[in-house]
């Protein structure tokens, strides 16, 4: 799939009313091209090793080769990042089935930088039996400074059709749930081929 089509599947105003569309990468519905940075698989590499395809997603990004890639923030009544990202046919349910195996072995894991930075309380939810295939799941990130630890609550869902992965992720503010509005999954999953 080519970044022309991938760009053809974002959510636009008119598929979710009330929220503001920010484009991170891929070109906008006003047709402004933002960069797009497509991962090689060549992430940082985080401890435990058991956990690095749990990292990796949350960067929307894996073991394997990007070939297309969208990203966009939608703010408004709901605060949530959805990207649509290419791989090859014989990839993209690799990479399903990495962060499936990961999931339940990674119980927390630091980040690659100055470890000030951390995951922890992951939990693996229902199987969403979206598309073709997909895995959903909560994480807290915990950042530690001067001023103490600070914790957010993640949400992730993960969405795999055909050879397209639906890579939807909303943060809630500490002490409260961080939820994925299930409209814009649908309105995004029903633009997918």
């Amino acid at each position: 799939m080519t970044q022309r089509e991938i760009d053809s599947y974002v959510l636009t105003r008119k598929d979710v009313p009330g929220d503001k569309i920010s484009t991170m990468a891929g070109r906008t519905t006003d047709g402004t091209e933002m960069p797009v940075t497509l991962s090689t698989g060549n992430l940082p590499r985080i401890s435990p090793k058991g956990c690095q395809h749990v990292y990796e997603n949350a960067q929307h990004g894996s073991a394997y080769r990007q070939y297309a890639l969208a990203d966009d923030l939608l703010s408004g009544r709901d605060n949530v990042e959805v990207a649509l990202i290419a791989y090859r046919p014989a990839d993209a349910p690799k990479v399903l089935a990495d962060l499936q195996a990961a999931l339940p072995r990674c119980t927390a894991y630091a980040g690659p930088v100055d470890m000030t930075e951390g995951f922890e309380h992951l939990q693996v939810l229902p199987d969403p039996h979206l598309g073709d295939q997909a895995v959903e799941y909560g994480i807290v990130e915990k950042i530690d400074d001067q001023e103490g630890t600070l914790r957010a609550p993640f949400h992730f869902l993960v969405v795999r059709k055909g050879s397209v992965i639906a890579w939807f992720m909303a943060q809630g503010f500490p002490g409260e749930a961080a939820v994925l509005p299930v409209d814009v999954i649908n309105a995004q999953l029903a633009k997918l081929p």
